[in-house]
């Protein structure tokens, strides 16, 4: 999740998937004196170690081991990515029975999926009042089913299979800061509604303050239907699945070229009938579809498990939620399965820089802000931080694209969220298949790399790559409006 509208969502905490082992121990809650008994005070400057908390979590967890590839292979399906993209495009095609290997450059789950904050939401880089701007009520509705299918795909095998990663239903809490903020709170329910959905509650100044132990908020909405998950354990467990079931698996494997229906490594290669690419920071190496996508920047910080006392404070009812506020880079949190407060957000600059910065004063700067908003839980300690860049494209919808002369391939680029990489992973593989025909008449015009853009992808040569985002992102959230082809045209056109 990104800190540029990438929104994080809510409902009762309820941990799903039975006793945790998706964290480290010190499970459940710690004494509501713990934290003073030693007379800790701890302020922004504290040092924290910059590591990606859900890597910690590995430690006592016991997943497969996959060797990197080492000779030359043969399957019917290579998955070039071990996200969710390429994880759940892989349960396609295994579903069919077919000969699937993946191969990932880190540990499966190891790049952006992996260091997500592990929002289950339907909520991105576009929010509904800005999908429901730019393309109707309608086809508003359209697209949001996506990613609530995305959700339900997720949770309903993490389910079946009891794969334990933290799994929690947690609502939705979008918070509002002053005027503007709330007036976006408004806008958001009245699209809510006139999508049809009923579930949504509103809530005040005042009377936010019977679920969230805040000041500063001027509003909220709420709705359920959203889960948080520890994403890394997650495509782990889902990983040692589909093994089980058949798939190959070579991680520490990374795509070195593409030659027709053959994937070149270090060290192997893969020849496919089929070939599934779902990977971030595509080189353009590998393929001019390089240039369709950005990358966005955010960071995360956790904190040791809090106190009973501190859980009170943080969400006075008792109901856990998934929260993030109004602001263009805006702050969010949730707590994890085992009581820690996980808690991210950026800056405009930091937002768009092309390579990653590992400098934690922003999001010290991020844990100030969030202290001036819970002054009572200002000696919770932040331990650990990190630094994320995730893939989107200038209007912020995937894009999944054949590229010509090669029938067999399909690029899936620029999927901001877990729930939104799910879909698009099982579309574009039911898309090889054969059988995601009403799918592709109805998502055709929004993920098509052939749909219109307001920037072209090559004025980013010209001004740089950063520059062109920035612009395009402000235009695609808060300006623009998009004609729908007619489902004829998109007929005549394939990925």
């Amino acid at each position: 999740m990104t800190a540029i509208r990438i929104a994080a969502r809510c409902l009762p905490s309820t941990p799903i998937d039975g006793p945790h082992t998706a964290d480290l121990p010190c499970f459940g809650s710690m004494s509501s004196t713990s934290s003073h008994a030693i007379g800790r005070s701890i302020f922004p400057n504290t040092r924290m170690v910059n590591q990606n908390w859900w890597i910690t979590t590995l430690l006592v967890s016991s997943y497969k081991y996959c060797p990197p590839l080492t000779k030359d292979i043969e399957c019917d399906v290579l998955i070039v990515g071990g996200g969710f993209s390429g994880i759940s495009a892989a349960a396609e095609f295994l579903r069919k029975g077919l000969r699937v290997v993946l191969i990932e450059k880190n540990i499966v789950g190891g790049s952006s999926s992996g260091r997500s904050a592990g929002f289950l939401t339907p909520d991105s880089e576009l929010e509904l009042h800005q999908l429901v701007r730019r393309y109707g009520t309608a086809a508003a509705a359209e697209i949001w089913e996506a990613p609530c299918r995305g959700i339900e795909r997720i949770v309903s095998t993490l389910k079946k299979h009891d794969i334990q990663c933290g799994l929690l239903q947690q609502d939705s809490l979008f918070l509002g800061l002053g005027a503007g903020g709330a007036d976006a709170v408004d806008a958001e329910r009245e699209c809510r509604e006139s999508v049809g959905f009923t579930d949504q509650r509103i809530y005040d100044e005042s009377q936010l303050q019977q679920i969230l132990g805040a000041q500063g908020y001027t509003a909220g909405i709420r709705y359920g239907g959203t889960y948080g998950v520890n994403p890394l354990l997650c495509l782990q467990g889902l990983k040692d699945l589909l093994i089980d079931n058949g798939m190959q698996v070579f991680e520490s494997t990374e795509m070195d070229r593409l030659d027709d229906h053959t994937v070149h490594t270090h060290a192997g290669t893969v020849t496919a009938a089929s070939i599934i690419i779902a990977v971030d920071k595509l080189p353009d190496s590998i393929s001019s579809l390089a240039d369709e996508t950005f990358h966005a920047q955010t960071f995360l910080s956790v904190t040791e498990p809090l106190t009973d006392r501190e859980l009170r404070i943080l969400f006075p009812s008792g109901e856990q939620m998934q929260c993030w506020d109004s602001k263009l880079v805006y702050s969010y949190f949730r707590l994890t399965g085992d009581n820690r407060l996980l808690l991210g957000g950026g800056t405009p600059v930091t937002t768009f820089l092309k390579d990653a910065y590992n400098n934690p004063g922003v999001i010290r700067r991020v844990i100030k802000d969030f202290r001036s908003h819970f002054p009572q839980l200002d000696d919770v300690s932040f331990i650990q931080f990190w630094p994320g860049q995730i893939d989107v494209t200038r209007d912020l919808l995937p894009v999944i694209a054949r590229p010509p002369g090669l029938e067999h391939v399909r690029f899936i680029l620029g999927c901001v969220g877990i729930p939104w990489a799910t879909f698009c992973g099982s579309f574009a593989a039911r898309n090889v298949l054969g059988e995601a025909d009403e799918d592709y008449r109805k998502y055709f015009n929004y993920f098509s790399n052939q749909r219109h853009f307001a920037l072209p992808s090559g004025l980013g040569n010209i001004i740089g790559k950063p520059l062109l985002f920035s612009l395009a992102n402000s235009w695609a959230k808060f300006y623009q409006v998009d004609t729908l082809r007619a489902p004829a045209e998109a007929a005549q056109k394939e990925f």
